[in-house]
């Protein structure tokens, strides 16, 4: 984020009066902290068979904290107001990634937060810079979705035909990168190492010590690599720590990979009607078909098509009486992200 707040700052010291017009004028920055005290787990205990007493366990957990940085120049749509005095990136504005905006022209998103909740810290940010014309719309955005482990990078390039006031069709070409998807490395590990398991655990500083548990049985207790004993036996050791090895395993194995790129075909469909009682906006983009571009890239399987889609939609029966809906659906490379709300509002005066 900090980079990207340089390079916007240079591109317009070097372009001027164009850059200042067309991005900083009517934009907004936004810096922001919130911190919240943490839940309070259920109180937890353990029998200490040596003393006789009992050891509390309860899981401490951490404070909630977000802490966000973010730029943003977007028109509202007719059925959009403005929340509140000032920005603080908790904005959640589904229309903000709609494939075409309210207004032609160059828009863009900057958003960027630090997140701790329920004692897991992630970073959760989504970016776009946009320019929509009467015939094409140009987009290249970035996306980190810490709570789904996605992470995208895409250009997208399409051709837009209006269909009366309210229908918009646009088709075009769509260049993505992206983390290595749909690769499980520890399968070609356990078939290269004769399926002995526990291999992986001494690659890890796990040790194990063979004891008998009744005559010519056998079993194994096993320590960390502090030496702490952390399972008695080989069940409780794959349990409750190998699963753990197995992850850590994957995700070391693919980020050596690096990033992928692929090139897809991308067709959408947009629909926008505002009424003063009813509004609907509803937006997908959909990917039929897509090309690798590196040797890792994300093999589909037959009948598997990405999609972005998203639904806003409200309805004042009367003066009093409302009711809302939105919700926005991704599928990329088999991972799904989704979000769904829903309500009524009632004023009695």
């Amino acid at each position: 984020m900090k980079k990207l707040l340089i390079t916007l700052l240079s591109i317009s010291t070097a372009l001027g009066g164009y850059f200042s017009d067309n991005f900083l004028k009517y934009s907004t920055f936004y810096a922001s902290t919130s911190l919240e005290s943490p839940y309070t787990p259920k109180q937890t205990f353990e029998v200490n068979t040596e003393q006789g007493t009992f050891e509390e366990t309860t899981e401490k957990i951490e404070g909630s904290y977000d802490i966000s940085l973010g730029m943003r120049k977007l028109a509202r749509f007719k059925y959009q107001t403005k929340k509140a005095n000032f920005y603080d990136g908790s904005e959640n504005e589904l229309s903000d990634v709609a494939t075409l905006g309210a207004v032609s022209g160059w828009e863009y998103l900057l958003k960027w937060s630090k997140v701790r909740s329920f004692g897991e810290e992630f970073v959760d940010s989504e970016s776009w810079v946009r320019y929509l014309g009467d015939w094409f719309v140009v987009k290249g955005s970035y996306a980190n979705f810490g709570r789904e482990d996605l992470e995208f990078a895409q250009v997208d390039a399409r051709y837009r035909k209006a269909l009366g006031q309210s229908w918009n069709l646009t088709g075009g070409l769509l260049v993505r990168g992206h983390p290595a998807y749909g690769l499980f490395p520890f399968n070609k590990w356990l078939q290269q190492n004769q399926g002995q398991w526990w291999q992986l655990a001494y690659q890890y500083g796990y040790e194990d010590e063979q004891y008998v548990v009744d005559g010519d049985i056998t079993d194994y207790k096993w320590y960390d690599e502090d030496g702490d004993l952390v399972a008695e036996t080989d069940n409780e050791f794959y349990e409750y720590y190998y699963g753990d090895l197995i992850t850590l395993y994957n995700e070391e194995e693919v980020d050596k990979l690096g990033w992928q790129y692929e090139t897809s075909v991308v067709l959408g469909v947009d629909y926008y009607k505002y009424e003063r009682k009813w509004w609907i906006h509803g937006w997908a983009t959909v990917i039929p078909f897509s090309k690798g571009l590196t040797p890792h890239a994300f093999k589909y399987k037959s009948g598997n098509i990405d999609h972005d889609c998203g639904l806003v939609a409200g309805w004042k029966l009367n003066k009093q009486f409302g009711v809302f809906g939105e919700g926005r659906f991704i599928s990329y490379w088999g991972i799904d992200s989704y979000e769904l709300k829903a309500g009524l509002n009632y004023i009695f005066f």
